[in-house]
């Protein structure tokens, strides 16, 4: 057995509380006290073996990382024969900060899905998260790897788990356009309107980044077009502004609201109008869509002006005489 599956506390000996667990020294990771009172008392010996206990700590468990992330079946079978700790995490420095991950989650980000179904029959806890929330399913969805998603997905990994910012897998797959990834959490069942922190949808975010053939998913799994941010912002409005025609279109003939606007009263024709997108302006007036104000008392055809949109301001005023052509 590893040096490091320890089951008491190094302190006193003793073994966590019920309900408790035995909690790490989060320098080194490698000793574990019952409390905080433990932990603050053998501070002072441990602080001078704690460096060298977290380097070991390390080297004991990087084969098996290693292993993982390139796929190496025969190695990672062989490592686990010899008692490698199937869920042994350490800490590895990514883009933002130092992350806590297990050989799974590893495999996970990698693509290993051949890896990653050896380590889940030796037992790997398949919904471990790092420190961020993050699983190895979300990772998997987030780098785009179908196979170790649905991997994770037949193992019963909990599809709708959530990260910090309330992120899940199919969330980010939404984000990231990954149209395959995305069919196996739907097929799944998974909650196609769970929104982020801030209010984004998966609708929301794929509306945001053009991705049509994910709209088109989600609209068909029977997601919510006009779900709103915080803001009140809507797929719709989001579409207007940025100019993003084919999923415009998309939201108008699932019956996207026309009229709903922000909290300032701003709706998807006004913003068209100050933006000066044309195209998209004509295709809300047919839809429906009011030449009201906003909150402040600007129409649609005031931001037009003011902006110097003359073939917006033109199309408005074609309307407004009932030229439709």
């Amino acid at each position: 057995m590893s040096s490091f599956q320890q089951k008491t506390c190094v302190k006193c000996g003793l073994h966590p509380a019920a309900g408790t667990q035995l909690r790490r020294c989060g320098s080194c990771l490698a000793v574990k006290y019952c409390s905080s009172a433990c932990q603050t008392e053998d501070w002072a010996s441990h602080r001078l073996v704690c460096k060298n206990a977290g380097a070991a700590r390390t080297k004991e468990l990087m084969p098996l990382m290693l292993a993982a992330k390139n796929g190496d079946v025969a190695t990672v079978k062989k490592l686990l024969k010899a008692g490698a700790k199937v869920d042994g995490d350490t800490i590895i420095d990514d883009h933002e900060a130092s992350i806590l991950i297990t050989p799974l989650y590893m495999a996970a980000a990698a693509g290993e899905a051949a890896v990653m179904a050896v380590l889940l029959e030796a037992g790997a806890k398949m919904n471990r998260t790092t420190a961020r929330g993050s699983t190895p399913l979300f990772i998997a969805a987030q780098e785009g790897h179908t196979a170790a998603v649905s991997v994770l997905v037949e193992a019963g990994a909990d599809i709708d788990i959530v990260t910090d910012k309330l992120g899940t897998p199919l969330l980010i797959a939404a984000r990231r356009g990954h149209e395959a990834v995305l069919a196996v959490p739907i097929k799944a069942g998974a909650d196609v309107n769970h929104t982020t922190d801030d209010g984004c949808s998966p609708v929301f975010l794929a509306v945001h980044d053009d991705h049509r053939a994910v709209l088109a998913m989600l609209v068909k799994a029977g997601a919510d077009i006009n779900q709103t941010r915080d803001n009140g912002c809507t797929p719709l409005f989001m579409a207007a502004q940025e100019n993003h025609k084919t999923v415009l279109a998309t939201l108008l003939k699932a019956g996207a609201d026309v009229n709903s606007g922000r909290d300032n009263g701003c709706t998807p024709l006004f913003i068209a109008a100050a933006r000066g997108h044309e195209e998209v302006l004509v295709a809300l007036l047919k839809a429906g869509a009011l030449m009201t104000a906003t909150d402040d008392g600007r129409t649609p055809l005031m931001a037009a002006t003011n902006r110097g949109h003359t073939s917006v301001v033109a199309a408005l005023r074609r309307w407004t005489a009932g030229i439709r052509s």
